[in-house]
């Protein structure tokens, strides 16, 4: 029974997630670079977060690389928006992820010392496959050639990250392989 509720639960989410990033609404493209900006400052103040409060070296790595990389995306996209005289603009889309941002850091800021590299790497998992899902419909979506290439640019690096903390969750769920 309690797995079937959870997994009701899960499949819940996953629904109002896959409508947060961008699957419900429209969005223009000074919107869609908002909502990536948003998602990047939720990867980097939890990677900061993992810097504080991580001792595993494997996991202090992986956080200083999305900070410093999704910090790049966002300093692109700042000089997009510069460059084309625009600005990045709020959505639906953008203020549900700066909710869900909040919540997660919220709840990475509760998690005890022994739980904290678990719960910091479940959090990247979700929030990275996600980006990763809603940059490619960004890309289909959007009808700026810079910003369409600023996707298509960053694209691989949120999927090798993806596929990073996948390895890094593995390896460091398993006892005998170091941290």
């Amino acid at each position: 029974m309690k797995v079937t509720r959870t997994g009701t639960v899960l499949l819940f989410l996953l629904v109002c997630t896959s409508h947060a990033f961008g699957q419900a609404e429209r969005l223009s493209d000074a919107q869609i670079a908002g909502v990536v900006f948003v998602a990047n400052q939720g990867e980097i103040a939890a990677g900061e977060s993992a810097l504080r409060r991580t001792r595993s070296r494997s996991v202090q790595a992986f956080a200083r690389r999305i900070v410093t990389e999704h910090g790049q995306v966002n300093q692109e996209i700042i000089a997009l928006t510069q460059r084309l005289a625009a600005n990045l603009q709020r959505s639906g889309t953008s203020d549900a992820l700066t909710k869900e941002n909040n919540d997660d850091l919220a709840r990475l800021n509760g998690a005890d010392a022994r739980g904290f590299d678990e719960a910091y790497l479940d959090r990247e998992v979700d929030s990275l496959s996600r980006l990763v899902n809603a940059t490619d419909t960004f890309i289909r979506s959007t009808t700026s050639a810079d910003l369409k290439m600023l996707l298509v640019r960053s694209r691989p690096s949120f999927i090798f990250h993806l596929d990073q903390v996948r390895r890094l969750k593995y390896a460091i769920g398993s006892p005998e392989i170091g941290r």
